[in-house]
């Protein structure tokens, strides 16, 4: 497998100079500081469910699923011919599971660059099996990958907007990740890794712009505790009784405590950009990713 010279080709380096200014994360506040306990991840799933913000039968978890699949391959230090395909082909239906649901996300007057360097990266994403043809989807990869990093600044005060671009650099980023283990699989190189502190410099600014607005109320004298958390024109109510130590999202049937606002914040955001985030960049860390 001679891939090497031709995706190493005309690849811009200086693109790995691009950086975005992180601004400090905001002091957590009592009642979001602990941690949801299983019961109210069991809220969180079931009544994401039921406002699913996808098409039906999208799931861009699987480029999660990626990620923790290269990184486990990569343990020993060494990728086979056969784990570098079983990459390849798992990005390329990922890819193509998500491409016509995240194309459309970006089709908005602020997404519209975007959107076109991504469909010239998504379309190609099928080149990476071809030897003669990797270089140019690889280097348009690269290329809208850390575009929608950058612009990530630029749509942070439109919510959907942001969540689809945010879902944008996450697809990229993946496909990268999987076209530059396969270059180094095959010349010896390290350029995956070179890739992946951006990576999570974009995913931590990318978690920290998509913060929903919750507010606080209900009659705490009488033990009733409500969180109202709001993002992207979307709502979501918990309400938590302290006699009963159960609380309730929306309509959906009482569960038990514990109960804060994160987990309101958790329920409402279960099916944006931000969760996949959270979730690529638990993988970077557990990897020992550090910042640019």
């Amino acid at each position: 497998m001679r891939t090497g010279k031709l995706l190493l080709r005309g690849v811009i380096a200086v693109a790995l100079g691009v950086g975005l200014a992180l601004p400090a994360p905001p002091a957590a506040s009592a009642a979001a500081s602990g941690a949801a306990s299983a019961a109210a991840s069991g809220a969180e799933a079931g009544a994401a469910s039921a406002r699913a913000q996808v098409a039906e039968g999208v799931d861009y978890g699987k480029l999660i699923d990626i990620l923790l699949a290269a990184a486990e391959m990569g343990r020993d230090g060494v990728y086979t011919p056969q784990e570098i395909n079983q990459l390849i082909q798992q990005v390329i239906g990922a890819v193509n599971g998500t491409r016509v649901d995240l194309l459309a996300r970006l089709n908005s007057q602020l997404t519209h660059e975007i959107q076109a360097k991504t469909e010239a990266a998504v379309t190609k994403v099928e080149l990476l099996q071809v030897p003669w043809a990797a270089g140019p989807a690889l280097n348009s990869t690269h290329d809208a990958a850390y575009a929608a990093k950058v612009h990530l600044q630029t749509v942070r005060d439109d919510d959907d907007a942001l969540d689809a671009v945010g879902r944008a650099m996450i697809t990229l980023f993946t496909m990268l990740e999987t076209a530059y283990l396969m270059v180094d699989a095959d010349d010896g190189t390290n350029l995956a890794a070179t890739q992946r502190p951006y990576f999570r410099q974009g995913l931590e600014y990318l978690i920290q712009a998509m913060t929903p607005d919750c507010v606080d109320g209900g009659v705490p004298n009488a033990g009733l505790y409500t969180y109202t958390c709001s993002y992207g024109g979307k709502t979501v109510r918990g309400t938590y009784w302290e006699g009963t130590d159960t609380f309730r999202i929306d309509d959906d049937p009482p569960l038990p405590g514990p109960f804060n606002r994160q987990l309101v914040a958790d329920v409402l955001m279960y099916d944006t950009a931000q969760r996949l985030a959270k979730r690529a960049l638990q993988v970077l860390i557990d990897r020992g990713v550090g910042l640019p």
